[in-house]
């Protein structure tokens, strides 16, 4: 994820593409972590404010929704093994090449998902966001490492949306993790962090 100093993730409105928060050296980088990853996945809400034609360097794609609706239209899923996943009472169905998966009654089990995943082989899976995705992974305790990119901006808005957002945690249940490498380049800050083990 790329955010703001004050950790927002877009510089307009929820549905308008971010294309201008990053830098040139951010989207190589997130292209160097789509081809090292062995499938890519993001809400279908992210999906339909990025640009039509983004396809990444990563075949198997997808998309989680809860509803179905998805932008047939979009590069990303006209190419290489698309898959969209939502909940088993969500009765859309989608033209070749895309795979429709459900899992979960009325919104996705991403526990499931995961397995099946790990079964068709995929040991690294890039989770894209946005925000809700982002934070039931995080609830679920299913992120081992966050790639963050620091962009030297402020957005402020009390509802704009961060990295995760989602239902809190109780301070009991709080994740811990480990900054295992940082870069700089210019005024931009490369993070990563990897999850620390339970005590």
């Amino acid at each position: 994820m790329v955010s703001t100093i004050d950790g927002k993730i877009i510089t307009g409105e929820r549905n308008e593409s971010v294309h201008d928060l990053g830098s040139k050296t951010d989207k190589i980088l997130m292209k160097r972590i789509e081809a090292a990853a062995d499938a890519v996945l993001l809400g279908a809400e992210t999906l339909r404010a990025a640009q039509k034609s983004w396809n990444p360097n990563t075949a198997k794609r997808i998309v989680v929704s809860k509803t179905g609706n998805v932008p047939l239209d979009s590069g990303y899923l006209g190419n290489g093994e698309p898959m969209v996943v939502v909940p088993q009472s969500c009765s859309v169905d989608y033209p070749q090449p895309i795979e429709k998966v459900s899992f979960g009654e009325d919104s996705v089990d991403f526990s499931a998902l995961l397995s099946k995943l790990h079964a068709d082989g995929v040991r690294h899976l890039l989770v894209l966001g946005g925000s809700e995705i982002n934070a039931q992974f995080f609830g679920a305790g299913l992120v081992d490492e966050i790639f963050l990119t620091l962009a030297p901006k402020i957005k402020l808005g009390r509802d704009v949306p961060t990295i995760a957002d989602g239902h809190p945690l109780g301070r009991a249940e709080i994740q811990k993790f480990q900054l295992v490498e940082t870069h700089q380049v210019e005024d931009e800050l490369f993070l990563r962090y990897r999850r620390r083990p339970a005590a």
